[in-house]
């Protein structure tokens, strides 16, 4: 006959280990609850709409002055009251070279440029056609 032996002082429960793991999964999960209900993630958002906004702008303060046009499909300012999109792929000659306002004016594509969101009005200015929090 044979005798099953075990670990003496050895119960059944969990180690010290396995007991900090779950603790600190439940931190986690909680300092990700606190940062959600406090409205830091959207603040986040906001503050990436307000730096994406500022780029955009500067990109085409720039390619308005170098190509005497806008980066909009016909190349205009829209009328007094209307918007026009944005065409990231816009592109003018300059001395034999073609110069597109992305990448060579603009670095990095905003988020959702693709979306017609991304906006220009009568006078230059950028918008954008989404709420903050979606951003």
């Amino acid at each position: 006959m044979v005798k099953m032996t075990t670990k003496k002082g050895r119960e059944g429960g969990y180690s010290l280990l396995e007991l900090s793991i779950a603790m600190l999964i439940i931190a986690i999960l909680v300092a990700v609850v606190i940062l959600m209900v406090t409205g830091f993630f959207s603040k986040a958002r906001e503050t990436g709409l307000q730096a994406d906004l500022d780029s955009v702008q500067s990109a085409l303060n720039t390619y308005m002055i170098d190509s005497l046009s806008a980066p909009t499909a016909d190349g205009e300012l829209p009328l007094p009251g209307e918007y026009a999109l944005i065409d990231f792929d816009a592109s003018f000659t300059q001395g034999g070279k073609t110069l597109a306002f992305y990448p060579d004016y603009i670095e990095t594509l905003p988020k959702h440029h693709d979306e017609g969101v991304w906006r220009i009005d009568s006078r230059g200015v950028v918008l954008v056609d989404m709420d903050p929090e979606e951003y």
